[in-house]
C-alpha cells in the first residue's frame, strides 16, 4: 500500500500501519530482517516488489539506505557514525557504497552541502 510516497505495512501485532522504510531501517536494511518482520518469504517479497514497483527489494533497500545516509550526512553526522547507524561493518564500506550510488565521496557530499548552506545564508 502506498500513501504519500511511502510504503505502509499492516501487521496484526501493530495498531497502526508501519512505514516499510522504518521497518527496513530497524532491520539494518537486510532483506531477511524485513521479511521476518512483515512475515513473508524472500521469494514472495521479490515477486510483490517486482510486480508492484518494478524493482527488486534489495535495490529498494539500497536506495532507502542511501537516502537515509544522505539525510544524516546533511545533518552533519560524522561519517563513522552514519556507517554504524546504517549497519555497515566499516566506514570504508559505507564510503565505497555511497560513492557508487551518488558519484561522490561522503566527505565531498558534506563539503558541498556546507557550501550550499553557507551560500544560502550569505
Amino acid at each position: 500500500m502506498q500513501k504519500d510516497g511511502r510504503f505502509l505495512v499492516l501487521l496484526a501485532r501493530e495498531p497502526l500501519p508501519l512505514s516499510l522504510g522504518q521497518i527496513a531501517r530497524a532491520g539494518e536494511y537486510k532483506m531477511s530482517s524485513l521479511c521476518d518482520r512483515i512475515g513473508v518469504s524472500e521469494r514472495h517479497l521479490r515477486r510483490v516488489f517486482e510486480e508492484g514497483i518494478g524493482i527488486a527489494p534489495k535495490d529498494w533497500l539500497r536506495q532507502e539506505r542511501m537516502v537515509a545516509a544522505r539525510s544524516l550526512l546533511r545533518q552533519g553526522s560524522p561519517i563513522k557514525e552514519v556507517a554504524i547507524d546504517l549497519g555497515f561493518t566499516t566506514s570504508k564500506m559505507f564510503s565505497r557504497d555511497f560513492q557508487l550510488f551518488y558519484g561522490l565521496k561522503p566527505t565531498e557530499f558534506q563539503r558541498k552541502e556546507q557550501a550550499n548552506i553557507f551560500n544560502a545564508v550569505m
